[in-house]
């Protein structure tokens, strides 16, 4: 028994002067339509964006259906979503909604809405193309770089939806030279991304202006990882592998690299020593923690809250240290924190000292350095015994001490094999660079770019 295929029902657009209300109904329905057209723009077939589009249905050959099709192409636009795109296509409503829902529970597609831009390719059953509505066989979209998808019409009319993922290779792009207006707008135009300036900053965090883009006539050398499909497509860019800088203030390189025995991935200075942490976790050495970081009920008052930093249990008088260089911007006293300090500290951080006995003379202003003794261990504040209240914050917001990614100082030289799997990680980077020795940033003239003098 054949389906009767359900459509949207038909207009009388007939004029009779006694329905003129209908009349004016079915003019507002044409004027609709065009309007929608207008929205959507559809193309021919013949005008696909690319030949990848085309490549990417025949790699789902085996998932499309055995009938005849014929397909169409449509954009969604702010005016027009997916159903309404393959409405005026020619898909009837049910269809076109069943479809466009299948594709949304993939996860690979907004579930609200798809971006305005998005491409959709129709397939229609040939025999019904003369119809006001068409039997929608498939759909077709490719919702990033990485996926296409395909929704395609099942016995039972359903949507079943095929997910081509690309192959990717990752290669690696070099860009290197000298600042013209900022680090970001550099990186960008030599293909790479704001966020491989940050991360170039990050590694120099001697250098302030670094991180708001640098200096006109700073020099820059970086390297990063860039995804491309088997076709040698680009994808997308991925991690920061090499940066160098020679500035005013600052200059050095750092190597990108995964220990074997750790996974943690840092950079590494051409002699194998990683950076050195800026901060420390234990600003009173490594002593037992009454409290950790997360939601927890606050001891005085029962209530659920979050506890917004660490608690290091510790006698009285216990001396307080610096956890990095850094200058103090408060030292005084508050009803739940009691006599506390708080540093801040490059890059964005900010460290605080809660319930202490008392301070070791020093005032906000007072500019400290890494290990310098703060004050003391006490109780004060909203307190039930003798503590540590150890903070970190990070631009504003409060992360946990312990879980915090810093740079471990680690030193490769001291273990040969993986010392040499470093070294020849830089070798490979070094290559890809153009040789041992850039033309741009040698061993010899990797030296501090001077300020220019007034004439």
């Amino acid at each position: 028994m054949t389906k009767k295929r359900l459509g949207p029902a038909k207009v009388d657009r007939t004029f009779r002067p006694h329905h003129m209300l209908e009349w004016t109904m079915a003019t507002c329905v044409v004027l609709g339509m065009l309007l929608l057209f207008i929205f959507v723009r559809p193309q021919q077939p013949e005008s696909l964006a690319s030949a990848d589009a085309a490549q990417a249905m025949l790699d789902f050959r085996e998932n499309m259906p055995s009938a005849s099709t014929a397909n169409r192409i449509g954009q969604v636009t702010v005016g027009a979503a997916a159903a309404d795109v393959l409405e005026v296509l020619g898909a009837s409503a049910e269809d076109a909604e069943a479809a466009v829902d299948a594709l949304r529970r993939t996860g690979l597609v907004d579930r609200k809405r798809m971006r305005p831009g998005t491409a959709l390719t129709a397939y229609f059953d040939e025999s019904t193309l003369q119809d006001d509505t068409s039997r929608l066989i498939a759909v077709s979209i490719k919702p990033n770089a990485r996926h296409t998808l395909l929704a395609t019409r099942q016995a039972d009319d359903s949507f079943f939806v095929s997910v081509l993922t690309a192959r990717l290779v990752t290669s690696h792009r070099r860009a290197a030279g000298r600042i013209e207006t900022t680090l970001p707008a550099a990186l960008v135009g030599a293909g790479g991304t704001p966020a491989h300036a940050a991360a170039l900053a990050a590694l120099f965090p001697d250098d302030p202006a670094l991180s708001t883009g640098g200096q006109k006539g700073e020099r820059y050398d970086a390297v990063f990882e860039v995804a491309e499909d088997e076709r040698g497509n680009f994808i997308e860019n991925g991690d920061l592998v090499f940066a160098a800088f020679n500035g005013v203030t600052s200059h050095g390189s750092w190597y990108r690299y995964t220990p074997g025995d750790s996974g943690r991935t840092e950079f590494f200075g051409s002699n194998g020593v990683a950076a050195h942490p800026f901060l420390t976790r234990f600003p009173i050495g490594r002593v037992a923690i009454n409290s950790g970081f997360g939601q927890r009920y606050h001891p005085l008052t029962g209530q659920l809250h979050l506890h917004t930093g660490i608690d290091f249990r510790a006698p009285a008088g216990t001396p307080i240290q610096a956890a990095g260089d850094g200058i103090v911007t408060f030292a005084g006293f508050s009803e739940g924190y009691g006599r506390h300090i708080r540093i801040r500290h490059k890059r964005g951080y900010e460290t605080l000292y809660a319930h202490m006995s008392g301070f070791a003379g020093l005032a906000a202003g007072a500019t400290v350095n890494s290990g310098d003794v703060l004050g003391y261990v006490g109780d004060t504040g909203s307190a039930t015994g003798a503590h540590l209240h150890y903070e970190i914050r990070r631009n504003g917001r409060y992360v946990n001490p312990m879980t915090l990614e810093l740079p471990s100082g680690r030193n490769l030289a001291s273990e040969p094999e993986e010392f040499a799997a470093f070294l020849r990680q830089k070798a490979m980077i070094d290559t890809l660079r153009g040789g041992t020795v850039s033309d741009m940033l040698t061993a010899s003239n990797f030296l501090p770019v001077t300020q220019p003098t007034s004439p």
